[in-house]
């Protein structure tokens, strides 16, 4: 009887390391995955806060935008970020996001600022 105890012993810890060595992979590939997401989302929404901000700060003595840009490049350097060409077209991006809202605002207020 020992034997038989044994064996189904030895049976399901071979059927465990089998389910772990198929899980482990496609759950490591979801984790990824989702972290992407949610570390490209955090660095959007860094991009769009340290824009608005660059946008409050300079808007009135930076007409050509480059200190508004290197405000933004160097806050996310200072965070670890590594400015890429991809960061680079996400600033783009939300710059082109406030500028639309500024159209946007001045319309609505009859064309006033």
């Amino acid at each position: 009887m020992e034997d038989i105890y044994g064996v189904i012993g030895k049976l399901l810890a071979v059927l465990m390391a089998g389910l772990l060595a198929y899980l482990t992979p496609k759950v490591k590939a979801w984790l990824e995955a989702h972290t992407s997401r949610a570390a490209q989302e955090r660095l959007r929404l860094l991009v769009q806060a340290f824009a608005q901000a660059a946008e409050q700060l300079y808007h009135d003595t930076d007409p050509s935008g480059e200190t508004r840009s290197r405000f933004v490049r160097e806050q996310l350097s200072a965070l670890g970020v590594e400015v890429t060409e991809a960061v680079c077209n996400m600033i783009e991006g939300a710059v082109w996001e406030i500028n639309m809202e500024t159209k946007k605002a001045r319309a609505a207020g009859g064309g006033n600022g």
